[in-house]
């Protein structure tokens, strides 16, 4: 299709994909959840469902998106990651609910803090890598099935991961955050290694890397950055609405991005470039 120009739509619209995100009832899964409806597609989202918190944003999110249910766009699941017969049940349910699924956002993970036994670091690293990516290749057996978009954009899906910008860092103020890093960094070698065998079958894997956003786990720790934000200590000048990820996952996620696989999407407002140049300068000439 060489020569070929479109012009560009005036929105990102999803309408009648099939969407399936992890965790999507809270945080940045939320957000995406509301995004994607918003762009016409059809969502099937599972969490775990254990905690009052987590009980308590499923209740919010079945009286947000009431009408959505009951056109059957949205399909609430609850399901463990982690358990392989639950991550069947979700692609089994997917299936007979919609026919067919477009895309899959691996966003559940966790980030402990404390209590860091042995065990609990292999937990963090099963939830956030090792059930992530196998859920991602049981669901390309779906995307597989798929007929490619069209002649122009040429895919039959796409798998993404939410990861977080930590993982560039060569340094780690504190061990749970180094603990975490190497959770993520594992399900990003692991997206891309599967992009490059999934490439041949036109569907596309990326990451998306999420910095300081006002959502999810950002917030356990956002209270501190803003001070060092308005004192000027950091290497950014913001943070970013929620917004900003949805985004990335609405256009990483498009037939239009069929060309970009195997990428990691760092949304960090510039935070891992490094100190700003021209400070240098004024602190080697002071």
């Amino acid at each position: 299709m060489q020569g070929v120009w479109l012009p560009p739509e005036p929105e990102i619209r999803h309408s009648g994909r099939v969407v399936l995100i992890s965790g999507g009832v809270r945080g940045i899964g939320r957000a995406l959840t509301d995004g994607f409806l918003g762009a016409g597609a059809r969502v099937v989202v599972f969490h775990r469902g254990v905690s009052e918190e987590s009980q308590q944003a499923e209740a919010l999110l079945r009286r947000d998106h009431a009408q959505a249910m009951e056109e059957k766009r949205l399909l609430l699941l609850r399901a463990d990651l982690t358990d392989p017969g639950d991550r069947r049940r979700v692609l089994e349910r997917t299936e007979e609910a919609f026919g067919r699924l477009d895309v899959l956002i691996n966003n559940a993970g966790v980030c402990y803090r404390t209590d860091l036994t042995p065990e609990r670091i292999a937990e963090q690293e099963r939830i956030n890598a090792d059930a992530p990516l196998a859920f991602s290749e049981e669901a390309a057996t779906l995307l597989r099935r798929n007929e490619s978009f069209s002649p122009l954009w040429p895919t039959r899906g796409a798998i993404l991961g939410i990861s977080s910008y930590v993982t560039e860092w060569k340094e780690y103020p504190s061990e749970y955050l180094r603990y975490y890093a190497a959770s993520k960094r594992k399900l990003e070698q692991g997206l891309q290694e599967l992009a490059r065998r999934l490439r041949r079958d036109d569907i596309n894997v990326n990451v998306i890397a999420v910095g300081v956003v006002y959502a999810g786990m950002g917030l356990a720790t956002i209270g501190r950055k803003e001070e060092q934000l308005r004192a000027g200590q950091l290497p950014v000048t913001k943070f970013a609405h929620v917004d900003a990820v949805v985004f990335e996952a609405l256009v990483l996620s498009h037939p239009r991005a069929h060309y970009k696989t195997g990428r990691i999407e760092v949304l960090d407002g510039g935070w891992n470039l490094g100190p700003d140049p021209t400070e240098t300068e004024k602190s080697s000439s002071a």
